[in-house]
């Protein structure tokens, strides 16, 4: 739960003061005793599961992507960067993968940008073969490094709280939480947008009904594109999220993988919303950077061979159940399922 002493820093019960939405999801996730702090989310037992813990073959190709990268238009020492590295099986699956190229992991510093501390105590656990002297934990990048660098994430940018605004004949309207004392609970309530420099930004998007924006998340990337252009690189990105219009908001929240409503399980609970990658890679190309891709996951993972590696850890070992790799394939791939509404990002400065 929040803590009280951050609700009532906050001043929420008096049901005076309203709490801004992004606010509120930033207590629920990042206060000392939040989601992201303090639970083990990912998992078959937890919340959610993601394309690394489905299938080996999600980071093998992710990994022989990063090689030829690497091999081509870096090819020296380097920092290898994952945000957010989960249980540690992307690194995981990229460290095997790379076997067949030694000098990668020679010319790595590898850097996990991890908040978590129970998730730490996990990637330290299942990576203990690695060399620990080879990985480097921080709570977030640390950009005085000279060296080029690989960026790589999975369902890393879906976690940044955002704010929404409605658009009702022409007025703005932004969300915000307020609480309940008779009832103890929260609830959201409509707040008409009356600063100038909010409506000025919100100007170009005056032929929609909605609109939701993550400020935080749009900062951070911005500043890995600045660190991209100065010092050489690429990241590459996984994500669900959208590139059109939306029509509906996309805030969700997910306990023991069912959906749930934000005020519910308050800081035991993952909440996140859907990347709005036009405004990704209009950042990048505001930073001139190249957009190597912009796919669905389905689309990057048939381009760079995943149906190849399935027929080839079949044919490598017998023992393989050939309908689980099929389910996993199909889960990955199928536009019903994750094919399609996760997306790849890739950019660089090479």
């Amino acid at each position: 739960m929040l803590s009280k002493r951050k609700i009532n820093k906050v001043k929420l019960p008096n049901n005076k003061k309203n709490l801004r939405l992004d606010k509120f999801i930033d207590l629920a996730l990042y206060e000392r005793n939040g989601y992201y702090l303090s639970k083990k989310p990912i998992g078959r037992k937890f919340d959610f599961v993601t394309s690394p813990e489905i299938s080996q073959m999600f980071g093998e190709i992710i990994g022989v992507y990063l090689l030829y990268h690497w091999k081509e238009k870096i090819n020296s020492k380097f920092n290898l960067i994952e945000l957010g590295p989960g249980n540690g099986t992307l690194f995981k699956d990229i460290e095997r993968t790379a076997k067949i190229l030694p000098n990668f992991f020679e010319n790595a510093d590898v850097h996990f940008i991890e908040i978590n501390k129970e998730l730490r105590k996990i990637q330290e656990k299942n990576l203990h073969y690695f060399k620990q002297s080879k990985i480097r934990w921080s709570t977030a990048l640390d950009f005085r490094s000279e060296l080029p660098s690989i960026i790589y994430s999975n369902e890393f940018f879906d976690c940044f709280p955002v704010r929404q605004f409605l658009n009702d004949n022409n007025h703005w309207f932004e969300k915000y939480v307020k609480f309940n004392e008779k009832e103890n609970k929260y609830y959201s309530i409509n707040k008409r947008v009356v600063s100038n420099k909010i409506l000025d930004y919100l100007r170009k998007y005056k032929r929609q009904k909605i609109y939701e924006v993550s400020y935080s998340r749009n900062k951070y990337f911005e500043q890995i594109c600045k660190y991209l252009k100065k010092n050489r690189g690429i990241c590459i990105l996984f994500d669900y999220g959208y590139n059109k219009k939306i029509k509906n908001f996309t805030l969700q929240s997910i306990y023991n993988h069912k959906k749930t409503t934000i005020f519910e399980n308050i800081g035991q609970q993952d909440i996140s919303s859907h990347v709005n990658f036009n405004e990704l890679i209009e950042i990048a190309k505001q930073n001139k950077l190249q957009i190597n891709e912009f796919v669905s996951q389905k689309d990057f993972l048939l381009k760079y061979g995943i149906v190849e590696r399935k027929k080839k850890l079949l044919t490598q070992n017998s023992n393989l159940n050939k309908n689980l790799l099929d389910e996993e394939l199909d889960r990955l791939i199928n536009v019903d399922r994750m094919g399609n509404l996760f997306k790849c990002l890739v950019v660089s400065y090479l």
